[in-house]
């Protein structure tokens, strides 16, 4: 298996050749990229149960997977914003210009955080960007207990430094937090498909599973509407 810092190489070459038109036009289900299908697997009656008042549907498979499948990650992108420059970043933490969740986002955010509740299943941890819309998303989602790094912030206009500085930490983190429970990674659309080769809309969580070098390989996605 090639090196993390090969990886990353091969990953930026792979989307350089994409295009922008790629870029520009989120994927459907009638449109994923051959190297990655998403492969839904089946009911495991033997998986632990959902929660009392759930009622199953087109996802289970999913949410089963989740429940009862170690290594995996869910990737999730902040929910609906005010709007403003996405790029503007408070150091101090105190979202001072920044970017941050409408009263509908918010919304959101807590649907999502509820069905994650009413299928069993609790993340391992929570890994955020650190700009607002983002942390603001996994709090009102999943609580307060989640690690960032200010690499982690948004990568669109990046250079190829920072952009390399991101990929590196946010593998590192999810490595580091692998387990039997699912971690969920709160993040920005450039950013997830850098290590996804996917692109997803608000409410969407992609499902991958993730090997010791940090490999995602998209098992699936589902989605939370507002």
């Amino acid at each position: 298996m090639s090196s993390p810092d090969r990886v990353m190489i091969d990953r930026r070459a792979f989307l350089g050749g994409l295009g922008l038109s790629v870029l520009a036009v989120p994927l459907t289900a009638d449109a994923q990229p051959a190297v990655k299908v998403p492969r839904i697997g089946f009911l495991n009656p033997s998986g632990p149960a959902p929660a009392a008042g759930f009622i199953a549907g087109a996802d289970e498979p999913l949410w089963i997977k989740l429940r009862s499948e170690p290594y995996l990650v869910v990737f999730m992108r902040h929910t609906h914003s005010t709007g403003g420059n996405p790029l503007t970043w408070d150091e101090t933490g105190n979202c001072r210009g920044e970017v941050v969740l409408s009263a509908n986002g918010k919304a959101h955010a807590k649907k999502i955080g509820d069905a994650f509740v009413q299928h069993g299943v609790k993340p391992s941890r929570l890994i955020s960007s650190p700009m607002c819309r983002c942390r603001e998303t996994a709090q009102i989602a999943f609580g307060s207990n989640y690690v960032t790094d200010a690499a982690l912030r948004e990568i669109a206009s990046a250079d190829a430094e920072r952009t390399a500085a991101y990929e590196k930490t946010a593998v590192s983190l999810i490595v580091k937090h692998l387990g039997n429970a699912p971690v969920v990674f709160v993040s920005h659309r450039p950013n997830i498909n850098l290590l996804t080769m996917e692109l997803i809309a608000e409410g969407d969580l992609l499902i991958g599973r993730a090997d010791e070098k940090g490999e995602i390989d998209v098992v699936g996605k589902m989605r939370i509407e507002p």
